[in-house]
């Protein structure tokens, strides 16, 4: 038997007679069983061929659509039968003796474009696309089978230039199989754990570069082994070596610590933070002096303020020609009042925070003694013992 012309037209029962693949995703095509009388590979890239088959299912699904999107109670999926039909009919037809692997896509775009006629496609058409396109994947209206044959049929027709097959004819069986084992179209298994992807060993390298289950190894140093689809997780959160804030920087810490560092870190330096501690206790406290101060002296003023205000506004009110003048003072010295009023509150305030910062370094100071404590006692040489 020769072997057909690159690209040409294989009918069903051409892909079901010997030297060609049974039915797609069974066993005897992974294995790429051929008849040893025909000596002919009939391999090709797995990855174009999904391509195809996913193309076809998503030109159908918005076909479609777009043929029910002006008559309420019709159901796409009833459509995809004959629409698929037509679509793996019309790009048969288009096959041309200069036809080349990509003329496909452009067919299929071409034909989905005149079913969508002038409508404009809307948000609810692209959600009913979607679901259809979920169900047809899942081989509702579709069986998987007859895409996958479909797909096999286009590549070899478009494809001439034996870019993403191989039909390479051999003398003998011995030959053919011996060529199967080396062939850049066999059929091979992504050596992932937990990925059960088979693809064209021409494009294995491409698969494993993207593949969601390939163990990486964590760019930031912890060592660990993890999946790629996992990895940007676990560098924000699970990660030792992921950059961390020491809890003591913003008192004067300068160290540069990771998650799994941390604990360590404030151990190790607990000496040094009671020390930024006490320095901050003591500026709280220069702080809390420096506020009373303040308070005291808006009290003298108030002192003084007070009266005066009251003694403007008796003038005030028993009249004559300074009357508006008067009025005047009194709307300033009443300014003056609530802007020291609001003074006060704000250190009030400030006292309030002062206070619960004072309270908060105590508790902070008698944690690091307590900490360098066991420290010591940890090393013989530091606590006397023998």
């Amino acid at each position: 038997r020769k072997a057909p012309a690159a690209g040409s037209m294989m009918t069903e029962i051409e892909l079901n007679s010997p030297g060609v693949m049974g039915e797609p995703g069974t066993d005897e095509e992974k294995v790429q069983i051929v008849d040893r009388g025909a000596c002919i590979c009939s391999n090709m890239c797995w990855s174009t061929r999904d391509g195809i088959g996913k193309a076809l299912v998503d030109a159908t699904c918005k076909a479609a659509v777009y043929q029910t999107g002006m008559k309420p109670f019709a159901n796409p999926k009833a459509q995809v039968g004959p629409l698929s039909s037509e679509l793996v009919e019309k790009l048969e037809q288009c096959v041309k003796p200069d036809t080349i692997l990509s003329n496909l896509s452009a067919n299929i775009n071409e034909w989905t474009a005149g079913k969508r006629g002038m409508f404009t496609l809307n948000f609810w058409q692209e959600d009913s696309i979607a679901s259809l396109q979920a169900d047809v994947a899942r081989g509702d209206g579709w069986a998987a089978a007859d895409v996958s044959r479909a797909a096999r049929t286009l590549l070899l027709a478009y494809d001439r230039r034996g870019l993403a097959h191989c039909e390479e004819a051999f003398a003998s069986p011995e030959e053919l199989l011996a060529h199967k084992e080396v062939c850049a179209f066999r059929p091979v298994e992504c050596q992932n754990r937990g990925c059960a992807q088979v693809v064209g060993a021409n494009s294995a390298g491409a698969h494993d570069a993207s593949c969601p289950h390939k163990l990486l190894k964590c760019p930031q140093g912890c060592g660990a082994d993890v999946k790629r689809a996992a990895l940007r997780e676990h560098m924000a959160t699970e990660c030792d070596m992921k950059p961390a804030v020491c809890p003591y920087k913003e008192l004067g810490c300068q160290h540069e610590v990771t998650a799994g560092t941390v604990e360590a870190h404030c151990r190790e330096c607990a000496g040094t933070h009671l020390k930024l501690v006490v320095d901050w206790v003591g500026r709280l406290s220069t702080e809390a002096v420096a506020t009373e101060a303040r308070v005291r002296d808006i009290k003298l003023l108030l002192q003084g303020v007070v009266p005066k205000v009251e003694e403007t506004a008796a003038e005030v009110v028993a009249g004559g020609e300074a009357r508006g003048k008067l009025a005047g003072e009194v709307r300033e010295l009443r300014a003056s009042l609530n802007g020291m009023a609001k003074a006060v509150t704000a250190l009030e305030g400030e006292m309030k925070t002062q206070k619960s910062d004072m309270k908060l370094a105590i508790k902070t100071m008698d944690r690091l003694a307590r900490a360098q404590e066991d420290m010591v006692k940890q090393v013989p040489m530091l606590s006397g013992e023998s």
